[in-house]
């Protein structure tokens, strides 16, 4: 059994801080990536099995390896209470907010690193150690599915191009997110396919969708359209948005243009062109757009609609 100095036993206290920090509170920026975001978001169950590892190894006054179950029970509950409070600080950095997925994560992490590392004892049996071993296995195999989900959905987004939405499946609603809204799929008023995508908005200042994956090069392309229907028997002013990897989050610096829809079917045609020349001190970078987002103002009461049939057009 080897044992470190208690110097190097609060060096590398204070490294586990800084990098844990480093990596949890740095902003790396939006990978407008489906794929690349789920591989990240999966990096929180390594990132805090070496975290519990860690403790369990200062828990046991640096000597390795360590015997006691007591120990690494402890190690797993200090990790889990590390991981609710980094996400609990999270929400009053800008840009970042809890997730529960990342808790889980942490958690999952946290849990098969201890538990893998525990059935590498010598006094246990081997039964014993081949279910302590599978079950690790499978505890980090399992929160791999959304990645394989991401890859099918980022090939099918290549395939389908130029049509970039059309809601034909479930795996679709993932390119997709909502802010004082709510979105689902539905049968009706589909025309393109059978389901098209159903959008309740609420009666606040900014309700709206917006597609975060998607193909992101638009040269060679004159015009994006989308249908909707409209709920209700009055018209509703919606706002589109556009913008690219280089936009600086100024109204200046996008695409913004209003539209009129009126009660039932609506067709809505944009030039690329207009979105090109949409910045005023810049072009719009026409081979990185990174989101559409659809949106109304203050509305008095709630509003229902339906999207289909994304797509751009020569």
């Amino acid at each position: 059994m080897k044992r470190f100095s208690s110097l190097g036993i609060i060096l590398v206290t204070l490294v586990l801080i800084t990098g844990v920090s480093f990596l949890l509170f740095y902003d790396f920026g939006k990978t407008n990536s489906r794929l690349i975001d789920e591989i990240l978001n999966y990096g929180h169950l390594p990132l805090f099995g070496v975290v519990a590892l860690v403790i369990l190894w200062i828990l046991n006054k640096g000597s390795w390896p360590c015997t006691e179950k007591k120990q690494y029970i402890t190690a797993a509950v200090i990790t889990i209470l590390l991981a609710i409070l980094t996400e609990c600080i999270q929400v009053f950095t800008p840009d970042r907010y809890l997730e529960l997925g990342d808790i889980l994560n942490d958690t999952i992490g946290a849990v098969t690193f201890l538990t893998f590392v525990y059935s590498l004892q010598s006094n246990l049996s081997v039964s014993l150690k081949a279910r302590y071993m599978g079950a690790s296995v499978l505890l980090m195999a399992l929160p791999t599915i959304p990645i394989f989900i991401a890859a099918f959905d980022t090939w099918n987004i290549e395939r389908e191009f130029p049509l970039i939405g059309s809601l034909e499946t479930s795996i679709e609603m993932d390119r997709w997110s909502s802010k004082e809204s709510a979105m689902s799929r539905t049968k009706l008023y589909a025309t393109d396919g059978e389901c098209s995508l159903k959008v309740n908005l609420y009666s606040v200042i900014y309700p709206g969708i917006s597609m975060d994956y998607l193909h992101n090069d638009w040269r060679g392309y004159g015009s994006l359209s989308f249908d909707v229907f409209l709920e209700g028997p009055t018209p509703l002013e919606i706002t589109v948005r556009i913008n690219d990897r280089k936009h600086n989050d100024e109204f200046t610096d996008r695409y913004n243009k209003g539209f009129r829809l009126h009660p039932g079917d609506n067709h809505i045609s944009i030039r690329l062109s207009d979105v090109k020349n949409a910045p005023r001190a810049r072009m719009m970078d026409m081979g990185n757009i990174t989101n559409i987002c659809i949106f109304s103002y203050n509305l008095k009461e709630p509003r229902s609609m339906y999207f289909d049939n994304f797509r751009l057009k020569n």
